[in-house]
């Protein structure tokens, strides 16, 4: 599938060149615009993301809503560090269907030096699918903004 229009195919600049491949390449394709301080991540709910039931499986949803909210604690925090989860909260709340482009948005609700507290959702064109809260750490593993790759 190509990219939607003002989207990209999400990129971690070389960060995971050491594997044959990595989780986000097998679930996606994941796409992201924006740059930095406004990185946000979206994808299409494609058949091989839905369950039995033929809409978007939740640990589709939840794995988009942690990578996407990780863009948004490093989009507050001006910077690009590893920041691993800790804690995830998730309510679904309306079906992903198949065909749709989910976007996540959010908000970072308190920032310490060492933990990120998020909030945020998958929103479609029927307004959201899943929200959620999570918890992150806020490692010293630096990415470099431009290439992903540990500074």
């Amino acid at each position: 599938m190509a990219a939607p229009e003002g989207w990209a195919p999400l990129d971690f600049g070389g960060k995971f060149d050491h594997l044959d491949t990595h989780f986000m390449a097998h679930v996606g394709p994941v796409y992201m615009r924006g740059g930095d301080g406004a990185r946000q991540l979206g994808f299409k709910v494609m058949p091989y993301m839905c369950n039995p039931a033929g809409i978007c499986h939740g640990g589709m949803l939840m794995s988009v809503m942690d990578v996407g909210l990780a863009f948004v604690l490093h989009n507050e925090m001006g910077r690009h560090v590893f920041t691993p989860s800790v804690s995830f909260n998730f309510d679904f709340v309306a079906p992903g269907q198949l065909g749709d482009f989910l976007i996540c948005e959010g908000d970072c609700t308190r920032l310490t030096k060492s933990t990120g507290f998020v909030t945020g959702r998958l929103v479609g064109k029927d307004g959201p699918v899943i929200t959620g809260s999570g918890i992150m750490k806020i490692t010293d593993i630096v990415l470099d903004t431009e290439s992903g790759k540990s500074a």
